[in-house]
């Protein structure tokens, strides 16, 4: 970070920022006496209307998002209670003052911010800072998130799970808002009773990743042996970053950060419950036949197509669409770039997009590679209509299998 070209005030923000970052990573470390992983991360976000009336601390508008992540040994309900008291410390004498995260907490609120504190016991901690965003002139236009797209029919139901009432009470709000059909569990357990005594199909769970007795991804494991079609949500006050490095999930399933806002949290419903039924896929290979023979098999199974012949062009095309794909189907001879570079290179960009990977290589090392993300797929590049259709199924794609 540079400060030369800046006024002395805002050295003076960098300088207090540091300091708490430095503050949160001493903390951080004592947390972790047998060692782990501190994650820092940065993001643009904007906390929208609902979520400000939720915490009325908050004004709504574009934030600057600074997180820290810790792997150590959490705090208690009742400790994080008191986190941000001044000079209370759970660390020996000497060891720490208590003013850590107060000073971070001052210093926020000084700045018209707000600050949070996600923990669980044996799991760490993550603190997330929002510093109000100074935009510039080209940027200050209306930054209203506009209002969800009304793409998916509202008899739809969804299972929300969340060990905490008040994270609980307020998603189980804004999915009613949208006409969605909701159930509520407090835990894994009672989320399984639920599913179990069901007339009716659920279509999506929404489940928070760390919780007491059963984990999230536990809970979605044993959810899909009951309905195997079920689609699943996680949700976690750590960001996916640490989560995933942290072993908690793989890489490639659907994440939504809390705090979120309404219109996040529509857009992402509707963007899981949508997939794999508009019927939209990237196709990307170099060569023109092989890309019109991958097409026309694609359209004979129902599905509509777009073709890039590059990579760069069929990033290009996934940024322009924000991501809106149900699927890229690649072919691994592009001319800038290998075909399992592009699929690293869309899931960065795009997590959650299903990726399929047809190799000219033999399909197992390949496989291998990508065997942590369960999002991504490896076909031979030799294959007929009924192999492309059952790969795009183990992907979730179900698009094809309910066409006459």
């Amino acid at each position: 970070m540079e400060l030369h070209n800046q006024t002395p005030p805002a050295r003076g923000i960098v300088a207090v920022i540091v300091r708490d970052v430095l503050n949160l990573a001493v903390n951080a470390r004592d947390a972790m006496p047998e060692g782990g992983k501190l994650t820092i991360e940065t993001a643009n976000v904007r906390l929208d209307e609902q979520y400000a009336a939720a915490h009325a601390e908050v004004a709504p508008g574009s934030y600057v998002l600074l997180a820290v992540t810790d792997t150590g040994h959490g705090m208690s309900r009742e400790v994080l209670s008191k986190a941000l008291d001044p000079f209370f410390t759970t660390k020996g004498i000497g060891r720490g003052t208590g003013l850590g995260l107060s000073m971070a907490y001052g210093f926020v609120k000084q700045s018209g911010g707000h600050l949070k504190i996600y923990s669980e016991v044996g799991h760490g901690t993550t603190v997330k800072i929002y510093l109000p965003r100074l935009l510039h002139v080209d940027e200050a236009v209306d930054e209203s998130e506009s209002a969800p797209v009304d793409r998916v029919k509202r008899d739809r139901s969804i299972l929300v799970v969340e060990d905490d009432d008040d994270v609980r009470a307020y998603t189980v709000e804004i999915l009613r808002e949208l006409g969605y059909r909701v159930l509520e569990a407090h835990d894994g357990p009672s989320a399984l009773r639920l599913i179990e005594r069901q007339d009716r199909q659920i279509d999506l769970m929404f489940t928070d990743v760390v919780m007491p007795g059963m984990s999230g991804r536990e809970l979605a494991d044993r959810a899909r042996a009951v309905q195997p079609a079920l689609k699943i949500i996680y949700t976690s006050g750590y960001t996916r970053n640490a989560i995933v490095h942290g072993g908690r999930l793989d890489a490639g399933v659907e994440v939504i950060a809390k705090p979120f806002t309404y219109h996040a949290l529509a857009q992402k419903v509707a963007d899981v419950l949508e997939a794999g039924r508009i019927g939209r896929i990237l196709l990307v290979a170099e060569n023109a036949s092989a890309r019109t023979s991958a097409a026309q098999a694609l359209v004979e199974l129902g599905y509509s197509v777009d073709q890039a012949a590059t990579g760069s062009e069929a990033l290009g095309r996934a940024r322009a669409a924000q991501g809106r794909y149900d699927a890229a189907l690649i072919d691994d001879g592009l001319p800038d770039k290998t075909g399992e570079a592009l699929a690293v290179e869309l899931r960065a960009n795009f997590a959650d997009l299903p990726i399929l990977v047809a190799s000219s290589e033999p399909v197992g090392p390949l496989a291998a590679r990508f065997a942590k993300d369960r999002g991504i797929a490896i076909i031979s590049k030799v294959y007929d209509s009924s192999e492309l259709q059952s790969a795009l199924t183990e992907l979730g794609l179900d698009w094809g299998a309910r066409m006459p």
